[in-house]
């Protein structure tokens, strides 16, 4: 016959083990559901950019920031927000560093790829691409079956680095004023590229809508297609930049002098 009090601490012992148990149960799909409502309320903004309305995402960015700091969803928003390419592509890359599985990342990584495109620097991009294929083999980026990247004004802001950006600037207000240009290619403004050639025509629309030449060219890098938005015709780089620093402080879109070929 076993003692009364062991008897007694088995009918204790098993009420709290049971309670721990419950407890277990009910934490998991707790902190599961706290995680998604985070997932969608940062998918909630990104689809309102998407929809055009970057203002109302702006003005909700300082307290997302503070609710949801470090997570890949918010780099990614973050990135879309950036006031220029360069600016962009530190959020991507930690989207990519820090995040490599999450569902935005071959997005980010697409993203660096087409900034580094758009600025000619072609070994770059193509290692970026290469990693892409790599990576995430399966991505939309990848198969071709992407959809459009970014809307028009917030995928023409691309800007060059500061040692690039202080190149051309060295280049436009070195150049002789009373000297004609050597090279027959007159020189253009580059103020956007894109996946897709429904943004790019949005793009061109926009300038030929506020009286100035537009074109479209198209560059194939690493077997992906990227449509050049260019604005202008220029005698040379001076003119071309002078253009450039209106451009910007009318519409807030940053260019990039480059020279037709």
């Amino acid at each position: 016959m076993k003692p009364a009090g062991h008897t007694r601490a088995s009918r204790s012992f098993f009420p709290a083990r049971s309670l721990s148990i419950l407890i277990l149960f009910l934490t998991v799909p707790i902190l599961s559901l706290c995680g998604q409502l985070r997932t969608d309320e940062v998918k909630t903004y990104i689809s309102l950019l998407d929809r055009g309305q970057t203002d109302e995402v702006r003005r909700a960015l300082p307290d997302l920031v503070t609710r949801y700091p470090n997570t890949a969803g918010l780099l990614f928003l973050q990135g879309r927000l950036a006031s220029d390419g360069t600016e962009a592509v530190k959020f991507y890359q930690g989207i990519v560093d820090n995040f490599p599985r999450s569902e935005y990342a071959d997005n980010a990584l697409y993203r660096i790829y087409q900034y580094y495109s758009a600025l000619g620097l072609y070994r770059t991009a193509e290692k970026k691409m290469a990693q892409l294929k790599r990576d995430y083999p399966g991505s939309s980026f990848v198969t071709g079956k992407a959809p459009a990247l970014l809307p028009a004004r917030e995928e023409a802001a691309i800007s060059l680095p500061q040692k690039e950006r202080a190149m051309s600037e060295t280049l436009a207000t070195t150049a002789p004023e009373s000297r004609a240009p050597e090279s027959p290619k007159p020189y253009t403004l580059q103020v956007g590229a894109f996946s897709t050639m429904a943004n790019a025509e949005k793009q061109k629309l926009f300038f030929e809508e506020r009286g100035y030449g537009s074109e479209i060219t198209d560059k194939v890098r690493a077997g992906r297609s990227l449509h050049l938005v260019w604005v202008g015709n220029f005698r040379n780089a001076e003119e071309a930049a002078r253009q450039g620093k209106e451009i910007k402080a009318k519409y807030k879109i940053d260019s990039i002098v480059v020279e037709k070929y």
